[in-house]
Parts: C-alpha cells; structure tokens; sequence
C-alpha cells in the first residue's frame, strides 16, 4: 500500500509557538528519560541506567519532529508542524535531527528567529520551517 505525503498550505508559526513547542518536547524527552531510568534501574547497575536514561530521552528529542505529519508531541498540542523548506513535505528523521541538534547552543540557536527568515540555527541547518497548517 502507498501512501502519498501532502503538500500543505501554510503560515509561519509564531515564535512563542515555536518555543512552547520545544519546552513542551523537552519536558516529554525528560520524562520519557525519567521513565527509562527507573525501568533500567530494576534490571541493571545504576551507571547503566542513567546513561541509558538519557540516552532514550535525547533519542526522542532529537527525531521528535519526524513523528506523523512532522508534528512531535509538544506541536501536535499546538496544531504546528516542522516541513521541508523546498517540498513542503512533513520533516524526515534527518532533518528532525539536524535542526534539534543545536539545541544545546540554547538561546544562541533562539536569536536567529528574531531576525530575517524567523528561523532558528537548526531550521537553517535541516532546511526546515515550523508553520501553522491553513484550512
């Protein structure tokens, strides 16, 4: 079965949007590495666990945006979605990683969106823009 991706009609989505995304992902990477800690913690040495912990947590931040549709968790709750600059296409696993991976540049990567194209260090990266989806 074929499935067909969708070319979408879209507005840039605000910076404020943008940034609750990200801290909304990065609670739910947090989380999700919190979670993992504890599992691992039952079965193996604690070393192995907090490693493995942030390791599943990093994980999920970094391909976040490749879920359905280019939306992770934190911007499916506020209706956004990171595609493809040129295709218009929902971001892939690559540039999911490529425009997350400069997040530890922390408010470095968060200056360029106030200026020229709106984007962050890392959609410059990935070629990546986060819109709001038109009816």
């Amino acid at each position: 079965m074929s499935v067909e991706k969708e070319k979408i009609d879209f507005q840039l989505a605000h910076p404020g949007k943008r940034f609750q995304g990200q801290f909304i992902d990065g609670f739910i990477a947090y989380l999700i590495g919190v979670i993992a800690f504890y599992l691992m913690d039952l079965a193996l040495i604690r070393d192995v666990s907090v490693s493995g912990g942030i390791f599943v947590g990093l994980i999920y931040f970094l391909f976040s945006d490749a879920l359905p549709n280019g939306k992770s968790v934190g911007k499916k709750l506020l209706k956004i979605q990171v595609i493809n600059k040129t295709t218009k296409l929902p971001c892939n696993l690559l540039e999911s990683f490529l425009r997350n991976i400069t997040f530890p540049l922390g408010l470095f990567d968060w200056v360029f969106i106030f200026f020229g194209q709106h984007k962050r260090l890392g959609d410059f990266i990935a070629s990546t823009l986060v819109v709001k989806k038109l009816k």
